[in-house]
């Protein structure tokens, strides 16, 4: 596990170079991309655009930290979206305690697959742009500075928690608790002790930081300035255009019944 307490990785690609505006909207093109349909061949067009962009950029580090919670929301949208779809067409899993027609396992597919493509869409976006960026993006689209300040927190903190959750471990392994077990449901049970440790930290550190802010006269209301605005330039205009353009595709294609 990396040691960074940030996502965001340093790069000179295009993505990087963007304007945080531009970047929210081809990731908002995205998300309505894998929202939009219940096609699982369609829905992994964007998972897959999300994809190239983590590896050309250089943020598969950051996904492969993630990979845990990708698979347990993946395997978990499978076993559970089928009890919630209505079965329709051929059965093409038969087991003695289940059937699952074909509707509810494309339906189940699509819907996991969604989710991860919203994973790795945000992936890409926070692992490309500086905490501070997104803070003076979201100013930039007239989003009120507290909520601003407070997605940026928790952007930042994100990372601390997974470092105090590595470090826990380690004390607790130190100290005899054995977290190798082969079965799946054994190894998350030994998991549970060391939620409260991470969770008193994690609380912790946010007290801490919130004194620090009141003793520097922190102020919601005031006006604020940033250090290096950017200008909106004309490949930002580029993208949000292309942006635009496909969401408003996505949204036709969807509502004339297509994927």
């Amino acid at each position: 596990m990396s040691d960074s307490p940030s996502l965001y990785i340093d790069g000179d690609t295009l993505l990087h170079r963007l304007d945080p505006r531009a970047k929210l909207a081809l990731a908002a093109a995205l998300f309505v991309g894998a929202y939009a349909f219940l096609d699982p061949v369609v829905v992994a067009v964007p998972l897959t655009l999300a994809l190239l962009a983590v590896v050309l950029t250089g943020a598969l580090a950051n996904l492969l930290r993630l990979w845990f919670i990708l698979v347990a929301l993946f395997v978990v949208g499978l076993v559970v979206w089928p009890a919630f779809t209505p079965p329709a067409g051929p059965v093409v899993v038969d087991l003695p305690f289940i059937e699952i027609t074909r509707r509810q396992l494309t339906a189940s597919l699509a819907r996991s697959l969604r989710i991860v493509s919203f994973i790795v869409t945000g992936v890409a976006f926070v692992s490309t742009t500086s905490n501070e960026e997104i803070v003076r993006g979201l100013r930039g689209l007239g989003v009120p500075y507290a909520f601003c300040f407070a997605v940026g927190t928790a952007l930042r903190l994100f990372p601390t928690f997974l470092g105090a959750a590595g470090t826990v471990r380690q004390a607790q392994e130190a100290r005899g608790l054995d977290l190798s077990a082969s079965n799946p449901i054994e190894r998350v049970r030994k998991f549970v002790p060391l939620l409260i440790p991470v969770f008193m930290t994690a609380f912790r550190n946010v007290q801490t930081q919130a004194m620090a802010l009141e003793a520097r006269g922190f102020d919601t209301q005031s006006d604020r300035t940033f250090y290096n605005e950017a200008s909106f330039d004309a490949v930002d205009w580029a993208a949000t255009g292309l942006s635009l353009v496909a969401i408003v595709g996505v949204a036709a294609l969807a509502l004339s019944g297509l994927g």
